[in-house]
């Protein structure tokens, strides 16, 4: 197995649409048949004052190269490494450890191009909220380099539906709509800011909340040659796999500041900004979603979770489930996340 730094992602991706402009506020996402999202995600970011997306690619094929490559402040870059093959990466700080090449080109990608400048990294299906008051991301730059801060962290909170029902029709293409059909969120803390040091996780996602509600117990499937033997690494590849309370969504590009992973950077963020990232898990695509990740299997362990996902839509849909319970609030604004500890300005 090959190893890797951060600058062998220049020779491993390449760039097959558009032209990086460094001077550019820029949002890094890795894609795959994401059409679905995508109007409504270039929109919405838009809108929010990004200026430029720098997005990798992992061999589409449901269109969503094609329009990626449309739109003008679009940048696409491709790879023969698919996102789930496993590599070698070797940190700046000369630690080596495995990991999916979806994230490495996560953490490597935006260091080929930008220079003492913060670039935002979100998936297809999270949308940034900005704090009451603020128009622009802009702003939440501003902010963050006047206090000399290398990142910012988000909550990252799960929006859905009333009930199953609500999981049929067709995805909205804009963000008003994905709020008007799946409306609800929780409003308990998920994140405690700590100055100085990496943030204290708290609560648990509503994910979490629903496994527990509908008792969806772990089960470890033996495979081939692990009915005989199976190491505890893969037995515990198989338990339950925590949906994300946090990330880091904005990340300042420096020698000294990266991102390390999909949630964490190097350095501590602010202590006194935290945004909030909108996560459409339950949605009408909530199924398909389902369906290819177990096909793909490119997720972390395998896509374990997604089997999971799998045996709660079918008890969900055996009962008619709801998906509210005492603490889910109908979204009005970013005020409500300020009150419920979900945003912090």
């Amino acid at each position: 197995m090959s190893t890797y730094r951060i600058e062998d992602a220049g020779r491993l991706a390449r760039v097959v649409s558009g032209q990086v402009d460094a001077g550019k506020l820029t949002l890094f996402s890795t894609m795959k048949n994401e059409m679905g999202f995508l109007p409504a995600f270039l929109a919405h970011y838009r809108a929010i004052g990004f200026e430029q997306f720098l997005i990798f690619d992992d061999a589409s094929d449901d269109g969503t190269t094609a329009y990626l490559a449309s739109q003008p402040d679009c940048v696409v870059m491709h790879s023969n490494l698919g996102f789930g093959a496993e590599i070698l990466y070797r940190d700046p700080d000369g630690e080596t450890r495995k990991e999916r090449a979806g994230t490495y080109f996560k953490i490597a990608l935006p260091h080929l191009f930008f220079d003492g400048a913060y670039v935002a990294y979100v998936d297809a299906d999270e949308f940034l909220l900005l704090p009451p008051g603020v128009s622009s991301i802009a702003e939440v730059v501003d902010r963050l380099a006047a206090e000399g801060a290398p990142s910012a962290i988000a909550t990252v909170v799960e929006f859905f539906p009333a009930d199953v029902s609500g999981l049929s029709g067709a995805l909205p293409q804009s963000f008003d709509g994905l709020i008007e059909a799946y409306p609800y969120f929780q409003a308990e803390k998920l994140v405690h800011l700590v100055p100085g040091a990496q943030p204290e996780l708290l609560g648990k996602s509503k994910t979490a909340r629903l496994f527990k509600q509908f008792e969806i117990e772990p089960k470890v499937e033996r495979r081939g040659l692990q009915r005989i033997y199976m190491s505890s690494k893969a037995r515990k590849a198989q338990q339950f796999q925590k949906s994300p309370r946090h990330k880091t969504p904005l990340v300042l590009r420096n020698a000294e500041s990266r991102l390390t992973g999909s949630h964490y950077a190097n350095l501590a963020p602010s202590s006194t900004v935290l945004l909030t990232v909108a996560h459409f898990v339950f949605t009408a695509q909530f199924a398909d979603k389902i369906a290819r990740a177990m096909t793909w299997g490119a997720h972390a362990n395998g896509a374990s979770k997604y089997r999971y996902y799998a045996e709660l839509l079918q008890r969900m849909q055996a009962k008619e489930g709801s998906f509210l319970d005492e603490n889910s609030r109908r979204y009005e604004g970013p005020q409500q996340l300020i009150d419920a500890g979900l945003m912090r300005w």
